[in-house]
Parts: structure tokens; sequence; C-alpha cells
């Protein structure tokens, strides 16, 4: 792709309502909110039976998608063919690892957006996949691109993070695998990977009430570094939350929304123009790691202690 050119990027899965954002934001790619890309094709996916989230709504973001200008595929290949990149917005995170074995071989950038997949294994399975076919792997909460958090994170060093957001879960999304990645991807954002100094984190959630529907849950890199992490099931819009940095405290507060996810879709065109990936392997990992570390200390009430 030149430089001069829109990205023509393609949808896989259209479920969330990323999927209408995404493209009303990209607009044409030369004046759009977001310029330099553009929704050109979508496929619409496969919602499982036990997924009420997406079976309730896939045809009506598909018709709302398709109302846009987009091209609706039959397949996840025949978008890759299509288009210069592809953006995995399908909701059920359990779908990612298999559709991104589907367009990781066209050997084109593949965001996979907020829950990059299930389980590490998954996860490390995917990023071989994209390795074997050159697939530049882009990832990450659009709360990390967030202006407001970037703002606050600053160039620091952090040591202590204190995030409060809503996490509500969804069926085959237990504890934070739903709306508690997002939480735990600023952690790693603000903290850094697994693969950082001391190489583990213990996790302690013993102190939460899952079924009173309060959650707080402890993430301790054993160096000095920890982040607190709390929140309701019941879905607001807001994310709260303090740095502590070198330089001293900075706070934040982001609301969802469509200009929410601005910096992420600006960040995923400077990425495919530069061939870097948005966010660094190393914390693609360690996301899912902590998030499959907090479920396991929800369920257990035992802190769990998982290394890089």
């Amino acid at each position: 792709m030149t430089s001069a050119a829109p990205i023509r990027f393609g949808l896989i899965g259209v479920d969330s309502p990323h999927a209408p954002s995404f493209t009303r934001l990209f607009g044409n790619g030369v004046d759009g909110v977001v310029p330099g890309g553009t929704v050109t094709h979508a496929w619409k996916g496969e919602p499982a039976s036990d997924f009420p989230l997406s079976l309730h709504r896939i045809d009506a973001f598909a018709d709302e998608v398709s109302g846009l200008g987009v091209t609706l595929c039959d397949s996840p290949e025949a978008v890759a063919e299509a288009c210069d990149a592809l953006l995995i917005v399908a909701s059920d995170a359990r779908t990612h690892p298999e559709y991104f074995r589907r367009v990781a071989r066209y050997g084109k950038p593949v965001y996979v957006d907020t829950r990059f997949a299930p389980s590490l294994a998954e996860a490390r399975s995917m990023l071989a996949w994209a390795e074997a076919s050159g697939s530049l792997v882009l990832a990450g909460s659009p709360k990390r691109f967030a202006r407001e958090f970037q703002t606050a994170l600053g160039a620091a060093d952090a040591h202590r993070v204190s995030l409060t957001g809503p996490l509500p879960t969804q069926p085959g999304h237990p504890g934070f695998s739903w709306y508690g990645v997002h939480l735990v991807d600023l952690a790693v954002a603000s903290l850094g990977s697994l693969a950082t100094r001391s190489g583990k984190v213990t996790v302690d959630a013993g102190r939460s009430e899952p079924a009173a529907g309060q959650v707080s849950v402890t993430v301790d890199w054993g160096d000095g570094r920890v982040a607190t992490m709390s929140g309701e099931s019941e879905w607001t819009p807001h994310t709260l939350g303090r740095i502590e940095t070198t330089e001293g405290l900075a706070t934040f507060w982001i609301e969802a929304g469509p200009p929410m996810l601005v910096g992420l879709l600006e960040d995923i065109v400077e990425s495919c123009r530069s061939g870097r990936p948005n966010v660094p392997l190393p914390e693609i990992l360690s996301i899912v790691a902590i998030v499959e570390a907090t479920n396991r200390s929800l369920e257990t009430g035992v802190p769990v202690t998982v290394g890089s």
C-alpha cells in the first residue's frame, strides 16, 4: 500500500457496535474523523448459539454497515483478498483464534479488537501463525489509546496504578474475560509486561465478592509495581484511574463512545503505514495471562502467580 492511498480495511465479524463506529469514523479515508483508512468490505461472522449479544444484533449491525457502503462478503477469506488490512471486531472472543487463523495467512496487518484470545495457549498460537505468514499483529483496548489515558501516563515510569471501571460479564466470558480486560490492558500499558524485570506477577482477587457484583483485584509485579482494579457488575460508560509515577500523581477519566475510538484508529493507521506493532507482543501475551490468572483467583479465592 502507498502512503497516499487510504488503507482499505475489512471487518471480520460485525456483531459489535465497533463495526459501524469504525466505519463512520474512517469515512472515505480522506476527510473523515480519522483520515488514512476506509472500511470497504466485511464478513458478518458466525454467532454462537449461546451468545445472545451476538445473535440479537448481528443482522442489524450488518445492515447498518452495508448501508454505509461496505460490501458484505461470504467469507473472511474474501474480505482478506479484497483489503489491505483486517479488523477482527467480532464481539465473542472465542471466535478470535479461528478467525485470525483464516486471515493471517494472507500476510496483511490484522487488528484483534480488545479481547485478543480466550487463553494464553490460543494467543501464542495466533502469534505463531502471524510470524509464519508475515502478518502484522495489532491489538489493544481502545481505552489504552484514549487521549485521557495517554496524557496521564506521560513519559515517566509508573509504579502504582489504581483503576475503576464496569465489570459486567457475558456467556462464555466469565470474570475479567469480558469487560475486565480493559482494566488489565491499562495496567499492563502502565506498568509493563511480564517479560520486564521480575518476569512474573501475582494476582489476588481474594477480597472480591462476585456474587454481590463487587470485584477488587490486586496485581503485584513483585518489584514495587502494583495495580489495583475494581468495579461492579453493572455497566457504566466511565473508567477512572490514578497513576503514580516518578514525577507524581496523574488521574484520568474515560467515557465510552465513538470519540474514545479515535486514538485507536489513528494508531492502527500509523502501524499499518510503519509496519510496527501498536502493542508490543509481550504485552499482548501478558494481558491474556493476567486475565486468565484473575479468573482463576476469582474462582478459587486464592492468589495466582503467573510467569513470563
